[in-house]
């Protein structure tokens, strides 16, 4: 079997390496970026099976982030991480919402990122 391929975006250092190790750990693939500007490119090849993506990191949002993931085409599980209420809402307004598998609230343990991996 091979290895999901998994990317997180968080602009908390410590936090995303402290994820994917824990991740790797499990015999998944996982990268992670502290800064939206480098998603893009990350993104744009579709070579990730599921992405945990901020909501709020310095430059754009998450909702701009699955913008262009949606302009992209591009199959992926997403999972939107954000410690701000009413982000349903949001994703409504912009008309969102289906491409996104849960939103995970702030703060996040670890572990909760292998239960929603294990379960998508």
């Amino acid at each position: 079997m091979i290895a999901k391929r998994i990317l997180i975006t968080d602009d908390d250092l410590e936090f995303c390496e402290e994820v994917s190790e824990l991740l790797r750990g499990e015999g998944y693939i996982a990268d992670f970026v502290c800064d939206f500007c480098k998603v893009e490119g990350l993104i744009r090849n579709g070579s990730y099976e599921i992405i945990f993506l901020d909501y709020k990191m310095p430059g754009l949002t998450g909702v701009d982030i699955l913008k262009k993931i949606k302009s992209y085409n591009v199959k992926m599980t997403i999972f939107l991480v954000s410690g701000r209420p009413f982000l349903e809402d949001v994703l409504k307004e912009e008309n969102l919402s289906d491409m996104v598998s849960g939103i995970l609230k702030k703060p996040i343990k670890p572990e909760e990122f292998l239960e929603k991996i294990k379960n998508s």
